[in-house]
């Protein structure tokens, strides 16, 4: 086995640190939005009821929406929560069963989203085996909400990107993958971008799928109710934060978005929502919940909503 890289401590709230902190994107949007950025004090703080008055929809699963929702509550915002994605067991737990099974055959456990970590580590358990398993491997996170699912389940993580996507973690990693086998914990879709690298870097790579991201069916009723809001204006803001809920919001709310303000929480989100005729409002300037409210928050003093 490599030996593990040489890391600090992990801050799960990155966003507080010198240099990653101060800077709101925006991008524009809409018939009000202009493109411009706004810098601000690296060391100001949200106020508590900055956001009072703006309704904001919380697209995220029902696993992930709790705390985005909270903190733009805390802010004074009126919180719609609508799960445009469910998140649902794998389609088949044959490959991750055997993946557990094998963990002593791997140099490194990597993990894309903390439902990775729910899932993978909830199996394991319910299969009897101790978490005490994944002591002698190095365990990869791609942000800090997925270390700290980790730490909450007492795992220590050696490796955490300095940007918090998956070409930053496939480039942390790479230096470490000639000779080592490498188990990437997924979902059942989303773009492929750790394994071809990893092996181009000479590691050997196993993925499985241990959860899945699912489409909410369009004629739901909660669907509808959000729909008709949205075309009376009655929604300020949507946030977007990953590529698989940019295409599900279009495909659900289409034309009414032009109502809305999009929040997005990372450059590949972004483009996402470009590529698919849609421009982000504002762009986290890190890729956190609490990046992405602060970002909202400060678009919202600018005019936007």
């Amino acid at each position: 086995m490599s030996n593990p890289p040489e890391k600090d401590p992990i801050d799960p709230f990155p966003h507080d640190k010198e240099g990653q902190r101060g800077q709101a994107q925006f991008a524009g949007d809409g018939p009000k939005g202009a493109s411009h950025k706004l810098r601000l004090s690296p060391f100001s703080d949200p106020e508590p009821a900055g956001l009072r008055g703006a309704r904001v929809l919380v697209t995220r699963a029902a696993e992930g929406a709790d705390t985005l929702g909270e903190l733009l509550a805390q802010r004074g915002a009126k919180v719609v929560r609508l799960p445009v994605i469910r998140i649902a067991d794998p389609p088949d737990w044959a490959p991750v069963d055997a993946a557990l099974d094998r963990l002593d055959q791997y140099d490194w456990l990597v993990f894309s989203s903390a439902n990775g970590v729910a899932y993978l580590l909830d199996r394991l358990a319910t299969r009897g085996k101790s978490i005490d398993r994944l002591a002698d491997l190095h365990v990869a996170a791609v942000g800090p909400a997925t270390a700290e699912a980790l730490h909450e389940r007492g795992v220590k993580v050696a490796v955490v990107p300095d940007e918090y996507r998956a070409e930053a973690l496939a480039e942390a990693l790479a230096p470490h993958a000639p000779g080592s086998r490498f188990l990437l914990a997924r979902a059942n879709r989303g773009r492929d971008v750790l394994r071809p690298r990893l092996v181009e870097a000479g590691g050997q790579v196993d993925q499985i799928a241990v959860y899945s991201s699912l489409d909410v069916p369009a004629d739901s009723p909660e669907v509808t109710a959000v729909s008709a809001q949205m075309a009376q204006s009655q929604i300020d803001w949507v946030t977007v934060t990953s590529s698989a809920i940019a295409r599900s919001v279009v495909r659900l709310f289409g034309p009414h978005l032009a109502k809305t303000w999009l929040a997005s929480l990372s450059p590949l989100t972004t483009k996402t929502l470009h590529d698919l005729g849609h421009r982000a409002a504002v762009e986290a300037a890190t890729y956190t919940t609490q990046g992405l409210v602060e970002a909202i928050e400060h678009g919202y003093r600018e005019g936007c909503g």
